[in-house]
């Protein structure tokens, strides 16, 4: 992997992030036709609450960040941290892929501005790590950091 494509990948990841909370619907009570509504206090799906997926965003990066910490160079418990990474944030991955699919991106980085700083600061972690330098020729370290901060499909 190229330093720019590492650092493509994580500014793909940071407008992908959004799919955390799912409204559940709960039915009204006393009506033989009672219909499904959702809670007032639901959250609204990732992909439309912009602010939180800029938050889950960014605690993905932060993760990425701490788990290349804690695992130095030992590229197979890097590659480990990465994959179970995929499966917290998949929700987060597949909301930002909706959301720029839906050519929205310009409004997600809106969403973003406020936390760039913390956003750099992860990112650079990130590529400067030794974790990263060590562990990129790896194929299977590259296949678990690319499911990880590539949107899926």
């Amino acid at each position: 992997m190229s330093h720019d494509a590492d650092v493509r990948r994580l500014l793909i990841t940071a407008l992908a992030c959004a799919a955390c909370g799912h409204p559940t619907a709960t039915p009204t009570t006393g009506s033989a036709t009672a219909t499904p509504t959702a809670p007032l206090d639901a959250p609204r799906a990732l992909d439309q609450d912009l602010p939180r997926l800029a938050a889950l965003a960014l605690a993905l990066y932060e993760a990425i960040a701490a788990a290349f910490v804690t695992t130095g160079v030992a590229c197979d418990a890097a590659t480990t941290q990465l994959d179970a990474l995929a499966t917290t944030f998949a929700d987060v991955t597949a909301a930002n892929a909706k959301v720029l699919r839906e050519h929205r991106g310009k409004e997600l980085r809106a969403a973003l501005d406020p936390l760039q700083d913390r956003f750099d600061a992860a990112a650079k972690a990130i590529m400067s790590s030794p974790t990263l330098a060590t562990c990129a020729p790896d194929k299977a370290f590259e296949t678990a950091f690319d499911r990880l901060l590539e949107p899926p499909p």
